[in-house]
């Protein structure tokens, strides 16, 4: 027998028959704690259930149909029934789930639960306290895993939206059980150093169990007492954190963060134009009414007879003179403010600008932006506000 060489196919066969005809695993009941839950593009619903020492992976096929879905909550303590099953092209087991009935909440949950209750009678999710996000930040810092997926995102978004745009990032576990300790202790330090103008705080997308760090009491509190307004973006759009509910915006998830913090470039320039349009439109309109009470005035002085013209025309006129100049001094005053302030706050997003403040930006051979230490290459040419410097890289 020994001698035999099966493929893996006929392997595979021969373990899902057996399976299949064994009674006891063909009706089966089991208790368990849910997580991972996620639907699928066909309608199947697919979870694991788990306890103290070991998970399994379940389906449930036209989960829309199933009378008892609603039970099948990430973090519910639940009871199922049905058969086990073994996927062949993955080698993988299943129990497929029929029929399902509460038993409770899940230890991890039921903590989410009651943390969430505390800190919503204490007020910490209350929209009275919640911050407005700046419109032009020229900082940003972020607190969230320097190798996630999610630090990229928000770095790509944010320098494609506007160039220049200063980003610190805050390297944080963003699960295991030091993970709270390290997030509250980047928004603490942003806050200390006030270097940045607004904080984004997240990760991508993960379990209920992955995600738990942003839901600890301590990360909420840090969130709630930030002196900086601070983005939340934990998770995907369905994800929901104690983070988010304390943030001063809730972003669905980190590229969707930057995108709401950074305003585009072109959008601002087309914005100032447009303000630049208006005003000059709104002071056409302003003389060309003088213009019009000038010439009803000219008409009125004809209908008198002309000793009377004489000596009401230049009352008439001196008046309607010291109104017009100063309805124009207040007029060109008024928009003058306005350009100044519209020009100031693109000076203020002017990249130069922010080289004069000690930053510089470091170029490639091809003349492209280097943002990250992982693609410099040999030769570089740095640009500070008075000028560049060729430099070479020595390892």
């Amino acid at each position: 027998m020994a001698d035999i060489v099966f493929s893996v196919s006929q392997i595979n066969e021969y373990i899902s028959k057996k399976m299949f005809r064994d009674p006891f695993l063909s009706a089966i009941a089991v208790v368990g704690e849910v997580t991972n839950f996620s639907l699928s593009s066909v309608g199947h619903a697919f979870f694991s259930l788990k306890d103290e020492d070991s998970m399994i992976s379940c389906i449930v096929y036209e989960y829309a149909d199933n009378e008892y879905k609603d039970a099948i909550i990430d973090g519910a303590l639940i009871k199922v029934s049905g058969r086990i099953i073994f996927y062949k092209k993955s080698a993988s087991v299943q129990l497929a789930v029929e029929k399902a009935s509460a038993e409770g909440i899940g230890d991890l949950y039921a903590k989410f639960e009651q943390t969430k209750q505390k800190l919503f009678a204490e007020g910490l999710f209350d929209k009275a306290y919640k911050k407005a996000i700046p419109d032009y930040p020229l900082n940003i810092g972020v607190v969230t895993s320097a190798s996630g997926a999610a630090v990229h995102d928000i770095i790509n978004v944010a320098t494609r939206r506007f160039e220049g745009i200063s980003i610190t990032v805050y390297p944080a576990q963003v699960q295991g059980k030091d993970a709270a300790r390290q997030i509250t202790g980047g928004i603490k330090y942003f806050n200390d150093k006030k270097s940045v103008d607004v904080i984004i705080v997240g990760r991508g997308g993960g379990s209920f169990e992955d995600l738990f760090a942003f839901n600890e009491e301590s990360v909420a509190r840090a969130v709630f007492e930030s002196e900086i307004p601070i983005v939340s973006a934990v998770g995907h759009e369905t994800d929901f954190s104690l983070c988010d509910m304390a943030a001063d915006l809730r972003a669905p998830t980190p590229s969707a963060a930057a995108e709401l913090v950074v305003r585009s470039k072109q959008d601002i320039i087309d914005y100032i134009r447009a303000q630049k349009q208006r005003l000059f439109e709104n002071l056409a309109d302003a003389l060309h009414q003088r213009q019009l009470l000038a010439d009803m005035l000219t008409g009125s002085i004809k209908a008198f007879p002309l000793s009377m013209k004489l000596e009401q025309a230049g009352e008439r006129i001196t008046a309607s003179c010291r109104m017009i100049k100063t309805s124009l001094i207040g007029l060109l005053e008024k928009n003058t403010l306005l350009l100044g302030n519209q020009i100031n706050n693109l000076n203020s997003l002017n990249p130069q600008n922010v080289l004069k403040r000690g930053f510089a930006i470091v170029y490639d051979e091809n003349n492209n932006v280097i943002t990250s230490s992982k693609k410099s290459r040999e030769n570089m040419d740095i640009e500070f506000a008075d000028g560049r410097v060729s430099v070479t890289r020595k390892d």
